[in-house]
């Protein structure tokens, strides 16, 4: 009945939060965004006992948890923690420890955010906090041995466990401090109220273990963003403005329009006679490259088996080449080797197909080309550009 209320009590809540406002108090152009981010908490744990020494019962905490923030005043929490838990034996004089680890799953609810709205500047976040614990625990070895020992202990030990699952109710209350746009420090109190049998020792009453912690967040998203309100109203300010504008300088607008236009035209038309002399210089390069027996902008540089040797035919093509780069300044030549697959391994005619492309390209350097003008590669008999074996014994030059 108590969850049944808790829980319709927190949808109310959800419901009358989510219609307030997002943006922030100190800036309407900012308004909340939901957000992960990731914390990490380690302090002290008490388990509450019969030893009259606060120290007995002390033990250390430390928790890993994510939050996911879903609305300025609300968010949820999972996280994986625990350590150690704390019993004292009265008859013994003996105080023992065991290991647990819980996973938690908090509902949080940030005060100032309910009572004064959504400031992302805000530096101090008090909040409220209520979840559930899934609780493990083990190694509870020192407990065993004070029972083994000691007859006395036997009956106030009647739940004396190896291992155990426990499931745990939890509530708190905590203080983020915003140290950055994704940082803050975190102080946090809270309880954990578990099954009686928790320490092993029966009292006819719950269990509780409480909890100190500090703690560092970290965001891995933004915490705000523009609002969307904001810029609606905005745009609204703005579009009535150009109404007035639009209205008062109506005949300014038409001459405006009027200039544009015939600036455009004036530009379409340079664009056109731009063209047109580009066409005509390109053709007249065409015609040169024709002219200079240069045929479709390459030449071919034919060897003899296994040779990368440039025969006197082939050096005149190379000449012609260097001819027509020197008289042509905005043009490159690109160099590419191969050898014929009929003859050698692939392995040598990878090499002789480099070597011929580095004479025809020390021949055009010889020529007075510039290097920056020369590209340079090879592909053995991996391609075979031709179908005759005796063409693909070559170095193809293309002029760009």
């Amino acid at each position: 009945m108590i969850v049944k209320r808790l829980t319709l009590l927190i949808v109310a809540l959800m419901c009358v939060l989510s219609a307030h406002a997002q943006q922030s108090k100190t800036d309407e152009s900012v308004e909340f965004r939901p957000h992960w981010d990731l914390q990490l908490q380690g302090g002290a744990s008490y388990t509450v006992g019969e030893s009259s020494k606060i120290g007995d019962l002390l033990s250390p905490a430390l928790y890993l948890s994510t939050n996911y923030r879903f609305h300025h005043a609300m968010g949820v929490r999972f996280g994986l923690g625990g350590w150690q838990g704390r019993g004292f034996a009265v008859l013994a004089d003996e105080g023992y420890a065991f290991n647990f680890l819980q996973l938690n799953a908090d509902y949080k609810l940030d005060l100032c955010g309910v009572f004064g709205g959504y400031n992302h500047r805000r530096v101090v976040n008090p909040y409220l906090l209520a979840g559930v614990g899934f609780n493990y625990g083990f190694d509870n070895k020192q407990a065993n041995a004070i029972v083994a020992g000691d007859a006395g202990e036997v009956s106030k030990f009647s739940y004396l466990w190896d291992s155990k699952f426990f499931v745990a109710g939890r509530f708190g209350a905590g203080i983020d401090f915003r140290v950055g746009e994704r940082v803050m420090l975190n102080l946090e109190a809270n309880a954990n109220v578990l099954s009686d049998k928790f320490n092993s020792k029966k009292a006819e009453n719950v269990d509780w273990q409480l909890n100190l912690l500090a703690g560092v967040s970290y965001s891995f998203g933004k915490k705000h963003q523009v609002s969307q309100k904001w810029v609606e109203e905005q745009e609204a300010i703005k579009a009535a403005a150009l109404l007035r504008q639009q209205q008062e300088e109506a005949e300014a607008a038409r001459k405006a329009a009027e200039e544009e236009a015939a600036r455009k035209a004036a530009e379409a038309e340079a664009a056109r006679l731009r063209a047109e002399q580009e066409a005509a210089a390109e053709a007249a390069r065409q015609a040169e490259i024709r002219n200079n027996n240069i045929e479709e902008n390459s030449e071919e540089i034919y060897f003899t088996i296994g040779s990368y040797y440039i025969r006197k035919a082939e050096s005149e093509k190379i000449t012609r080449i260097a001819k027509w780069l020197s008289e042509n300044p905005d043009y490159r030549v690109s160099i590419v080797g191969y050898a014929d697959k009929e003859t050698g391994t692939s392995a040598g005619n990878l090499r002789l197909s480099e070597r011929r492309a580095a004479a025809v390209k020390a021949a055009l350097l010889k020529a007075g080309i510039e290097e920056s003008r020369v590209d340079f590669g090879f592909y053995g008999d991996k391609e075979q550009p031709y179908e005759k074996p005796s063409q693909n014994r070559v170095v193809i030059c293309t002029l760009e």
